[in-house]
């Protein structure tokens, strides 16, 4: 007992260094800006990423709509059975799997062939900015149906890998603001509440605009540049046929994902009450001997099951479709959504696009469009 008592007091004051939900805001805040930034980036070099694998406008299209489609598929469990677990923990484990696939993300580049741009003087007119005229003689022979069979083989390959990677960010991102909301709103009181939201999404409005600022800073450097010699280059940032270093924002946003995720391991499921605002909390508190329980969720408390899990689990899921309808038939709840809903629609039918659009119909660079767009 004697030797215990040393171990059990190192781990209070271990589990006290993150027993602030000051400290929670300020990891969830990190997170969320990083989560904002690699969404923006993906967007800033959607162009880049189309001239350099030879891909349409649709699936460019397809590429940025993935994230939201590893979103959709889980959101609803995840939001559902996340708020009975350690919710700061499955927030980390969406930033290590947000990291994961940005660094995805990057991989293409490192799979395929050095970017080789084809020598000649561009010819600005009717026929668009991305037309070059050959200086030497022209071959009546066309291009060899193998080399292209293996360059289409390459970019669809590539191409399937940056769907993976945007699916799997869109799952990493499932945990992190719903159930950040969440853990804040229960530890914190009421009046307080409000103030603690409107700084995290603060932090969510702000990522975007660093998405774009790293996308013009990253396509002004040479696509293959830790590669060959830039100094041989014959080609500027100004040359439509330029293709800047996309992947370097990837790597960068990565490093960013994982470490950002790391303080959130050592939050406990529930933060202790603080004495001093016991009294002043207009929000059910736990008591000290349920300081590792987690809180009212749904209106109904957590219980262990001690018959089999699996039973339990479908039980858990066969009460989702209740509760949805629940929530569904609520017309304030049912008005906010649908309002929310076409407020995305509006901006998302045109954001993904408009650097592309920027880029066409003003002769800009890619990273004089992403400037703007910042």
């Amino acid at each position: 007992p004697g030797a215990g008592a040393p171990r059990q007091r190192r781990r209070r004051r271990k589990v006290s260094c993150f027993s602030s939900i000051q400290l929670f805001l300020v990891s969830e805040c990190a997170l969320m800006l990083a989560q904002g930034t690699v969404g923006a980036y993906l967007v800033s070099v959607l162009t880049t990423l189309e001239r350099r694998f030879n891909l349409q406008s649709a699936d460019v299209g397809v590429i940025a709509s993935s994230f939201e489609i590893g979103n959709l598929a889980l959101i609803l469990f995840v939001s559902y059975f996340g708020a009975r677990g350690h919710r700061p923990r499955l927030i980390g484990c969406g930033g290590i799997v947000m990291a994961l696939g940005a660094l995805l993300s990057a991989l293409p580049e490192f799979l395929t062939h050095q970017y080789e741009y084809e020598s000649g003087e561009i010819r600005w007119g009717a026929e668009g900015r991305d037309v070059c005229a050959a200086n030497g003689s022209t071959s009546d022979e066309g291009p060899d149906p193998d080399l292209i069979c293996r360059n289409r083989t390459a970019t669809n390959m590539m191409y399937l890998l940056l769907i993976g990677a945007q699916v799997l960010l869109g799952i990493g991102a499932t945990p992190v603001q719903p159930l950040g909301v969440s853990y804040i709103d229960d530890h914190v009181r009421r009046k307080d509440s409000s103030l603690y939201i409107g700084i995290l999404f603060t932090m969510l409005v702000f990522g975007p605009a660093c998405g774009f600022i790293l996308g013009s800073f990253c396509t002004k450097i040479y696509v293959d540049a830790v590669f060959i010699d830039t100094s041989k280059l014959d080609i500027t940032p100004d040359d439509p046929r330029w293709i800047g270093a996309w992947w370097g924002g990837f790597l960068l946003c990565g490093a960013l994902l994982f470490f950002s995720s790391l303080p959130m391991f050592g939050f406990p499921q529930s933060l202790p009450p603080r004495p001093e605002h016991a009294g002043e909390s207009e929000q059910a508190m736990l008591p000290e001997r349920d300081y590792e329980r987690p809180k009212p969720s749904n209106g109904v408390l957590r219980h262990a099951l001690d018959g089999d899990s699996s039973t339990g689990c479908f039980q858990q899921l066969r009460v989702i479709p209740k509760v949805t309808k629940h929530l569904l038939s609520n017309p304030v709840f049912t008005c906010i959504i649908l309002a929310a809903c076409m407020e995305i629609a509006v901006v998302a039918g045109f954001a993904a696009f408009l650097g592309k659009y920027l880029e066409q119909q003003f002769n800009l660079t890619t990273s004089s469009a992403n400037q703007l767009l910042g």
